[in-house]
């Protein structure tokens, strides 16, 4: 049998919530039970081990009901059902991303060799191309909550305050694991080598590099940003990747626009698809919502191929920088 030592460290691990220490405790002492010769013992374990990893993988993700009162106005905490197969993705992206979600989900794996899985992610590329989608299905795929750091407000309302502030952030991502997204990256990574910036800026930057070297947390940090050059070197040797999320092909808009067309069994004709060049997926997402609301007022029971092509149209209007 396992001795005091293991039985009192796997109680204690359990009441503390500690599931990962609990797990590679499991995993000892199933080890130890079977060079004990003890084999019916030591496979009875395995099938518990078995049947409780199920049962997590179905859970739903941890209740996180707000942001603590100091960061309520800073953090926006939600969660995802989007996953990676809702995603319109290059098969180079998909493979990089699909790498964070095993990874995180066999960390203890990887910890077993003294190993980290991957968690931090620079996204960059042109509005409306799933930076913000990207980030949702990692959560959702994870079964985390998605908390989107609003940078906006942390230099509108905290100038002068930021440092200390970023610091309470990287301290929630310790205390509560989740995805945690820095949209508009580039108002905080910009170039300390910009005469332009204020200081504030300068000392901002150095204080984000110190604290994401000194992060050891399980949360993801994701970092978002429309204009990847603009970003401070020094910031992409502490991101695990750097991926550019690219204004959509011709092949990508026919993906996205066959996709969400589908419910109503239509198909992407040459026509709607010309419609849609120089439209970034968030366009044509927002086009065919349009067009699904215009049924629906009408009493119409889905959108006409005719509705669809004019929202699509209109929605290049509103975006004549991105058109042919």
């Amino acid at each position: 049998m396992a001795n005091a030592e293991y039985l009192t460290e796997l109680v204690r691990a359990h009441y503390s919530g500690d599931d990962r220490r609990f797990s590679n405790l499991l995993n000892q002492v199933i080890a130890a039970e079977s060079r004990a010769g003890h084999s019916r013992l030591a496979e009875r374990l395995r099938e518990l081990r078995i049947e409780g990893t199920r049962s997590d993988s179905a859970a739903k993700a941890t209740p996180l009901a707000r942001a603590p009162r100091s960061l309520e106005q800073i953090l926006s905490v939600g969660y995802s059902e989007t996953k990676l197969a809702d995603l319109v993705l290059s098969p180079e992206t998909r493979v990089s991303l699909e790498r964070y979600v095993v990874e995180q989900r066999r960390a203890e794996a990887l910890a077993d060799h003294g190993l980290k899985p991957r968690r931090r992610l620079l996204l960059h590329g042109p509005p409306g191309c799933g930076k913000t989608m990207t980030a949702q299905a990692l959560a959702g795929e994870l079964k985390l909550p998605l908390i989107r750091v609003r940078l906006e407000v942390v230099f509108s309302k905290y100038l002068g305050e930021t440092a200390g502030t970023l610091s309470d952030v990287f301290a929630e991502a310790a205390r509560v694991r989740g995805v945690y997204l820095f949209d508009e990256f580039d108002a905080l990574g910009r170039t300390r080598l910009d005469d332009s910036e204020v200081g504030e800026i300068k000392r901002v930057v150095t204080t984000f590099l110190q604290l994401l070297d000194a992060d050891h947390s399980d949360s993801l940090l994701i970092a978002a940003t429309n204009t990847g050059h603009a970003l401070d070197t020094a910031l992409f040797r502490r991101f695990d990747d750097v991926l550019e999320l690219p204004a959509p092909t011709d092949a990508q808009r026919r993906e996205l626009l066959g996709r969400l067309l589908r419910p109503w069994r239509l198909r992407p004709t040459e026509n709607l698809v010309g419609a849609t060049a120089g439209l970034s997926f968030a366009d044509i997402r927002a086009a065919i919502e349009d067009a699904h609301k215009d049924a629906i007022l009408g009493d119409q029971p889905q959108p006409s191929r005719e509705s669809i092509a004019s929202r699509l149209i209109e929605r290049q209007s509103r975006v004549p920088s991105r058109t042919p």
